[in-house]
């Protein structure tokens, strides 16, 4: 048992530590890259170029997990690239399981990175890894989270795909680990709405695993204003338990700068 202890403890650091070195250097690279091309520019005597904006969203869910938070940033990196990270915030009951009151946080990382780059289309992919803590006590880390994003643009197509994994067991061997699916694609029908299909699942992993949530439904995005959206999902549960309707969604609200 103590050396169970002492190898959870051990994982712990290690996730923390590689975290903290993986974000340590991708800011001194960065930096690095940015110090020799103004360098390069002094030498040459050419003026400086206007380095390009450093990107950021806000966003508000409320769905099955209650309301949470989450504030993200995209910084340049040329080519294309950018390095991401965002913060996500929840203080309510962890969904399919029998945890008490919860406060969690999530820290995550990632580079975005264009696979298709055309003047009709755009298919950009975002691998990430999270790490996350329950403030409730001082016990974290929480969990890992690799994940990774697709965004798909295509005129007044839209195209999005989320998996997250939610790994706990390197923490606390008697959690159950759980995989995330978010699917949805949208058309355009003007300047302010757009509407298409949603899936979503989630799949406890392991021994005592099982398909928690299959959903699918309509999803229709609403532009309030510049750089804002309103999302609505309405979609229907196909592992509601008996005497339930089945009706489920989420609505957000994101703002973007």
């Amino acid at each position: 048992m103590n050396n169970c202890l002492v190898y959870r403890n051990l994982f712990r650091l290690i996730a923390v530590v590689a975290l903290i070195c993986l974000l340590s250097l991708v800011n001194f690279s960065t930096a690095f890259a940015d110090a020799h091309e103004a360098e390069g520019e002094k030498a040459e005597e050419k003026p400086m170029e206007e380095k390009p904006k450093i990107t950021g969203w806000f966003q508000i869910d409320v769905d099955s997990l209650g309301p949470y938070f989450l504030v993200g940033a995209s910084h340049p990196l040329g080519g294309g690239i950018s390095f991401d990270s965002n913060i996500y915030v929840n203080g309510n009951p962890a969904a399919n399981t029998d945890e008490p009151h919860q406060y969690l946080g999530e820290f995550d990382m990632g580079v975005t990175f264009p696979v298709i780059a055309n003047d009709s289309m755009a298919l950009l992919l975002t691998p990430m890894l999270g790490v996350g803590f329950n403030y409730t006590s001082p016990d974290g880390p929480y969990a890992l989270y690799p994940q990774i994003f697709a965004i798909l643009p295509a005129g007044k197509i839209f195209g999005f795909h989320w998996t997250i994994s939610t790994i706990k067991t390197i923490f606390d061997d008697q959690s159950i680990n759980e995989l995330y699916n978010r699917t949805y694609l949208t058309y355009a029908l003007n300047d302010t709405i757009a509407i298409g299909p949603q899936f979503e699942s989630v799949l406890g992993l392991g021994e005592n695993g099982a398909l928690w949530a299959l959903n699918f439904g309509g999803r229709v995005n609403i532009g309030y204003g510049e750089n804002n959206t309103l999302g609505i999902y309405v979609g229907y549960e196909t592992k509601k338990e008996e005497g339930q309707t089945g009706l489920t969604g989420r609505m957000n609200f994101t703002r973007r700068w």
